[in-house]
């Protein structure tokens, strides 16, 4: 792996420039065979959607190390954009929630269920009791499922800015449920996704209001395209947040889910 310029890495695989057409996702030693296996078949399935996604070209090992080949793109992710050019913040988000938009439109029945996805993930919390879990998933059972195809994972990490278009990417985490669930947890991403409690109070303060303005302008971008209520979000905030909290957050952000689902359990 040397040889290959490493392009990012996250919580399952590195990704490295391969050829001057693709680029390797080569993932770590403690993934699983099904995992992979999953994601290779997601992704597959998603390409009969015809949104613009990279395509995947097959698996193979690189290096002794499990891989997928995928079609190289050349873009600049849209969360180097907002911060390299934050005066063209609100035309990035608003082109962004059109962009989910065209996501949720589409339809794909082959795609695993978002409320056994949701219901798995909320089980696995070991922050939660047995009992708030089992309070969060009788309110996930009472929201209406949907039949759109949702991202799972939508955020600015995940788009790529190309000179003639945005290309979607990381595709492992797509289901077919209720778009605003999707929604919902790029508004808590937006939020609250990566931060760290390593600044001064005020500063921190600062960041996270800036931070909600700009995911509230987000949903109101997304609402010009398709109308809901606040309330039909917020009835998916705490089940969202209960998710999340299944995956490797940092303990500051985790800390922040919890006083949503806390404060969502108190009212109900």
């Amino acid at each position: 792996m040397e040889h290959n310029e490493l392009i990012g890495e996250g919580s399952t695989a590195q990704v490295v420039n391969f050829s001057s057409t693709e680029v390797a996702k080569i993932f770590y030693d403690h993934i699983s065979d099904d995992f992979i296996e999953h994601e290779y078949s997601i992704h597959k399935n998603i390409l009969q959607s015809r949104l613009s996604v990279p395509e995947v070209r097959w698996g193979k090992p690189i290096f002794g190390k499990r891989a997928l080949i995928y079609r190289r793109v050349e873009g600049t992710t849209l969360t180097s954009l907002l911060s390299s050019q934050p005066k063209k913040a609100l035309h990035y988000l608003k082109r962004m929630a059109a962009l989910q938009v065209s996501i949720h439109d589409k339809k794909l029945s082959t795609l695993p269920s978002q409320f056994e996805v949701l219901k798995q993930k909320i089980m696995s919390v070991k922050e939660l009791s047995e009992d708030d879990k089992k309070r969060i998933i009788k309110e996930l059972e009472e929201l209406p499922r949907g039949k759109c195809v949702c991202h799972g994972d939508f955020h600015p990490d995940n788009i790529l800015i190309t000179k003639n278009k945005a290309v979607i990417i990381d595709w492992c985490d797509a289901t077919s449920g209720n778009r605003i669930a999707d929604l919902a947890r790029t508004i808590l991403i937006l939020c609250y996704g990566g931060l760290q409690d390593r600044t001064s109070f005020l500063n921190f303060r600062t960041t996270l209001y800036v931070r909600k303005l700009l995911a509230m302008y987000y949903r109101k971008s997304y609402t010009r395209h398709y109308q809901f209520s606040i309330k039909t979000l917020e009835s998916w905030m705490v089940p969202i947040a209960a998710a999340r909290l299944s995956e490797n957050l940092p303990d500051f952000e985790k800390e922040l889910l919890l006083s949503i689902i806390n404060k969502g359990l108190l009212r109900n």
